[in-house]
């Protein structure tokens, strides 16, 4: 032990066995000072005894020193063992709390679900009842207009018979420029039906061409997503990859991973093996290390492709 650091006994006992020396040298000079007799230098025996003293004292320090030191140590590896099982709970208490929260929107979605089609259920009986009850209405509307229009036509035959001849000639006429506006009219409203349901055609189409695009769209941004995503998985997997040695880079491990939105890897199992064990654990193993894994926030590009995710590893893609 250096004698200038701190903590170190050395100089204390050195100092110690010095001031000794120079005392009892002290007193012998005194002693002799009184005696006309020749000085004596000090024994032999009694230096011995107080150096014997000091290195006494000095282990005794040590031993206690030492003593303290393990005591600390002891309360150290007391702390570090609260705090991994602290961490442990923790890890426990968060992974619960990512399946109660899958299974509740799991059951979210279920319900809404089934919201839905009974709703759309309810919409359909009730548009085919309003139809069938204009339908009715419609129906027997017609029969009194109808039953109107007979009675009327025999009335009228029986005060024109008298001027057959005359109300027939004017009836002609009549029924000729009817007909003729009757045609003009059906000929307009024909055209302008035809005008309205091209018009309503061509609308319909524009509307299912700027669908098919946003769909288009939305679909190819996912797949883009999804590709970019798994890149950056196999990446941050390949970072902590581990594989063992003297291993062809032809081999392949197809692995299926189950996740949660945050990314934790809930399960890693291999689903084609790659023929070496070894490979095939080191794959798990780095999966398991790298959770969490990026996954995208949006949550229906997740569902469809992330949360049961199938990937396949090479030993190319690792990093020693």
């Amino acid at each position: 032990m250096n004698w200038r650091e701190p903590g170190s006994y050395t100089l204390p006992v050195v100092g110690a066995v010095v001031i000794h020396l120079v005392a009892v040298i002290l007193l012998v000079s005194e002693w002799q000072r009184d005696k006309p007799v020749m000085s004596e230098p000090v024994p032999p025996h009694m230096i011995a005894k107080v150096v014997q003293e000091e290195n006494k004292a000095a282990k005794e320090r040590d031993l206690q020193r030492q003593r303290e030191a393990e005591r600390l140590r002891q309360q150290k590896l007391a702390r570090e063992k609260a705090a991994r099982e602290k961490a442990a709970r923790e890890k426990a208490a968060k992974e619960k709390a990512a399946k109660e929260k899958a299974a509740k929107e799991k059951a979210a979605k279920e319900k809404a679900a089934r919201d839905k089609a009974a709703a759309d259920k309810a919409a359909k009986e009730k548009a085919e009842a309003e139809q069938r009850a204009r339908q009715k209405a419609a129906e027997e509307k017609a029969a009194k207009e109808k039953a109107a229009a007979e009675k009327l036509a025999r009335e009228k035959a029986a005060k024109e018979k008298a001027a057959k001849e005359k109300a027939a000639r004017e009836k002609a006429a009549a029924e000729k420029a009817a007909a003729e506006k009757a045609a003009r009219e059906q000929a307009a409203a024909e055209q302008a039906l035809m005008e309205q349901m091209a018009l309503e055609q061509a609308e319909a189409e524009i509307r299912r061409q700027e669908e098919a695009a946003r769909a288009a769209e939305a679909a190819e941004k996912a797949a883009q997503m999804t590709a970019e995503y798994q890149d950056l998985i196999r990446a941050q997997v390949a970072s902590v990859w581990n594989y063992p040695p003297n291993v062809s880079a032809e081999l392949e491990v197809e692995v299926r991973l189950v996740m949660v939105p945050t990314g934790e890897v809930i399960s890693a199992t291999v689903t084609r093996s790659s023929g070496n064990d070894a490979l095939d654990r080191s794959v798990e193993q780095a999966i398991l290390k790298a959770s969490p894994l990026p996954v995208p926030d949006d949550i229906r590009v997740f569902e469809k492709n992330f949360r049961r995710l199938t990937m396949k590893f090479r030993p190319e893609n690792a990093s020693w």
